[in-house]
C-alpha cells in the first residue's frame, strides 16, 4: 500500500449572533467553530482522515516539497518512520504539516479496528465533563449548569477569569447550592494565556473551591511560575490541573519532576500529535498521575481525544466542549452523528479507525480552501 495524495480541507461552521466570546481572550470574538482536514489516500483505495493543519500560502503548500519527496509513494501504515521526518518532527508547534491523526485513522480502517484498540484499548467509554468558555452572570450560569445536567452530563468545568475573586467564586458557590450534589464541578482560571492572580490569590481561591468540594482547579498561575506551582500544590489538597499549551516531553517531564501539577492535560494536536500524547501519558502513570486530554474544538477533534483516552488506564475524564454559545449540535456538525451522553458517560467510537463518518456534503459547502496534491 502506497500514500497517493495528501487533501487538506479548510472552513468553519458559522455561530450564532456575535459569536464565542472565549473567557480566556477577554474582548474577542470567534466566529465560527474552525475546522481543518487531512485526507490521506492510498493506491488500495482506503483514505484516512483526521484533524490536522497544512501551511498553505498564495495557492502552495509550504510542505510540498516534503510531501512529494517523503509522503507520496510511502507506506501510510509506518507511522513513527513518517513522523521521522524533518517537516513532521515536534520541533516546533505549528509544523508546516501535521498528518498523523490520518494516518491512525488509515490503519485502524486497514486493520478493522477502532484506534483505542490498536493501542491497547484500556476502556470502551468514560466519564465526560462538559467544558463550558463564557463568563456569565451566576443565574445564567445555573441555568447553563442545569441544562448540561438534564443532557446527561454529571461534571461541569466552570471559567474563573473575572477582574475580581469574589465574582468568580460566587459563581462556583451558586451552581455547587443549586444544582444536585452528584454534579462534579472543575475550575479554569486560564492564567496560562493571561495571567493576572497573585500567588496569593491562586492560594485563596484554592482554598475556598476546596471547601466548595470542586475536584480540580486548572491554570491558577502560568505555567513557567513552577516554583509557585509546585508551592501550591503543596499547601492545598485539591488537585491543580494544567499544562495543555506545553509542548514536547520534555516540557512535561519538567512540570512533573518538580512536583508543580497533579493533573496534567496535554491537547492531542498541540502537544506534538497521539504517539507524544501517548508517552505523556506514561510519564503521568509512572507518577501515579491522571492525564486527561484538553480539548476545545469540533466533533472530529473530540473523537481523537475519545481514542486517546480509551488506550491509557489513567485518563478518567474526557473534556467536551459544549457552550451556551459554543452548542454541542453545531460542534458535531461536521459528523453525521452527534454524540451522546448518558448517566454521566460518553461511548469511544466503535467503527474502524475514529469510528465517526463526516458529513462531506456540509463540509465541502463550509470549506474557505481545499487543496489535493498526488503524485
Amino acid at each position: 500500500m502506497k500514500i497517493t495524495a495528501v487533501r487538506y480541507i479548510q472552513g468553519g461552521v458559522p455561530l450564532p449572533g456575535d459569536g464565542f466570546w472565549p473567557a480566556w481572550w477577554p474582548g474577542y470574538a470567534i466566529p465560527a467553530i474552525g475546522f481543518g482536514i487531512i485526507v490521506v489516500e492510498t493506491d488500495a483505495g482506503v483514505s484516512g482522515v483526521g484533524p490536522g493543519s497544512a501551511s498553505v500560502a498564495h495557492g502552495r503548500w509550504a510542505a510540498e516539497p516534503f510531501l512529494r519527496h517523503k509522503i507520496l509513494g510511502a507506506d501510510p501504515l509506518r507511522i513513527g518512520a513518517l513522523l521521522s521526518e524533518p517537516e513532521n518532527l515536534p520541533l516546533m508547534r505549528n509544523r508546516p504539516l501535521t498528518i498523523e491523526l490520518a494516518l491512525w485513522d488509515l490503519l485502524g480502517k486497514v486493520a478493522g479496528q477502532p484506534v483505542y484498540r490498536l493501542l491497547g484499548g484500556y476502556s470502551d467509554r468514560v466519564l465526560a465533563y462538559c467544558s463550558t468558555g463564557s463568563i456569565l452572570s451566576p443565574d445564567e450560569h445555573v441555568e447553563q449548569a442545569w441544562d448540561a445536567y438534564h443532557r446527561g452530563y454529571r461534571a461541569i468545568k466552570l471559567r474563573l477569569h473575572r477582574p475580581d475573586l469574589v465574582d468568580d467564586l460566587m459563581v462556583i458557590g451558586a451552581v455547587r447550592e443549586e444544582l444536585p450534589d452528584d454534579l462534579e464541578i472543575m475550575a479554569d482560571a486560564n492564567q496560562a494565556q493571561n495571567a493576572y492572580w497573585s500567588r496569593a490569590e491562586a492560594l485563596a481561591a484554592a482554598q475556598t473551591l476546596e471547601n466548595l468540594d470542586v475536584l480540580w482547579l486548572e491554570e491558577p498561575l502560568p505555567m513557567d511560575d513552577v516554583e509557585g506551582l509546585a508551592e501550591l500544590c503543596r499547601r492545598v489538597d485539591i488537585p491543580i490541573a494544567g499544562a495543555e499549551n506545553q509542548y514536547q516531553l520534555g516540557s512535561y517531564r519538567r512540570l512533573v519532576d518538580a512536583k508543580a501539577l497533579d493533573i496534567l492535560q496535554p491537547d492531542l494536536l498541540g502537544c506534538g500529535g497521539l504517539l507524544e500524547w501517548r508517552k505523556i501519558a506514561t510519564l503521568c502513570e509512572a507518577h501515579m498521575m491522571p492525564c486527561i486530554p484538553h480539548v476545545w474544538s469540533n466533533g472530529l477533534v473530540v473523537a481523537c481525544s475519545l481514542h486517546a483516552i480509551g488506550s491509557v488506564p489513567n485518563a478518567p475524564y474526557a473534556e467536551i466542549t459544549d457552550d451556551v454559545l459554543w452548542p454541542a449540535p453545531l460542534r458535531d456538525r461536521i459528523l453525521t452523528q452527534p454524540f451522546e451522553i448518558v448517566d454521566g458517560w460518553i461511548d469511544v467510537p466503535q467503527g474502524p479507525g475514529w469510528g465517526v463518518e463526516l458529513d462531506w456534503e456540509f463540509i465541502e459547502a463550509h470549506a474557505h480552501l481545499d487543496m489535493r496534491i498526488e503524485a
